[in-house]
């Protein structure tokens, strides 16, 4: 808290002496950023946090000459043990702020995915067995918002009308897996992330869509419906 004190009030003692008839190119920028109502606002120079946490979607504010990385986000980061991905919205945009004045308008980006897993020839599409999601990323970095290592687990819950729903970070690999489990025995194993990188699923997109898998375990066929912004495309795997 002292430092961003004494940040703060360096920057306002550098603007005081900064006159018209001076080189004002070591005079700090004031920068303004503007994002939805529900954002919250968190920057960065360098390795340096300049603000954290603001809320209310309004930043207007002196910050240093350089690159200002703006991070504006609704949700958690990092997902809780046994938990699905939170429904985090985000956006990391860099601002260039070496002139006097700079603005950004930071718009929120969808950072999760929710799968679907429907049972073809199951009542309801859900399965008599227990069903335990595994992987390799456990959230989204807060200040890259890229995929954060460690290890994912949750049991999905019944979606609205078939099967189950289960919500996942970004990824960076295949390594989603849903076990079927039956009186403490495995049973079977579905590559999700595999099966949800031969339908040609883009986890670099800004939002991501979300993903419907039609499993027939005896014919070990699986259909995949991608839904991206623009509209679903179907796939039909099997392995």
């Amino acid at each position: 808290m002292r430092r961003w004190i004494l940040i703060g009030l360096l920057g306002l003692g550098a603007l005081a002496s900064c006159s018209v008839k001076e080189d004002r190119s070591d005079c700090p920028c004031w920068l303004t950023v503007e994002a939805e109502s529900t954002a919250t606002l968190t920057g960065w120079y360098g390795s340096q946090r300049i603000f954290d946490g603001h809320k209310g979607g309004f930043v207007d504010r002196m910050v240093p000459r350089g690159d200002v990385a703006i991070i504006s986000s609704r949700g958690e980061f990092t997902v809780k043990e046994g938990s699905q991905m939170d429904e985090l919205f985000a956006e990391l945009l860099h601002v260039d702020t070496d002139g006097e004045k700079a603005f950004a308008k930071v718009q929120l980006k969808k950072q999760f995915t929710t799968v679907t897993l429907d049972f073809k020839d199951a009542e309801n599409g859900r399965t008599d067995y227990d069903i335990i999601v595994k992987g390799n990323i456990q959230g989204t970095d807060y200040k890259t918002l890229e995929p954060k290592d460690g290890p994912f687990r949750c049991i999905p819950e019944a979606a609205p009308e078939r099967g189950y729903q289960f919500r996942v970070p970004r990824q960076k690999d295949n390594s989603l897996t849903a076990e079927l489990w039956s009186e403490d025995a495995l049973v079977d194993t579905i590559p999700v992330g595999e099966l949800i990188a031969k339908a040609h699923f883009d986890w670099r997109r800004e939002s991501l869509g979300d993903i419907h898998i039609m499993a027939d375990l005896p014919a070990k066929t699986f259909t995949i419906t991608v839904m991206e912004w623009e509209g679903p495309v179907t796939f039909e795997i099997t392995i």
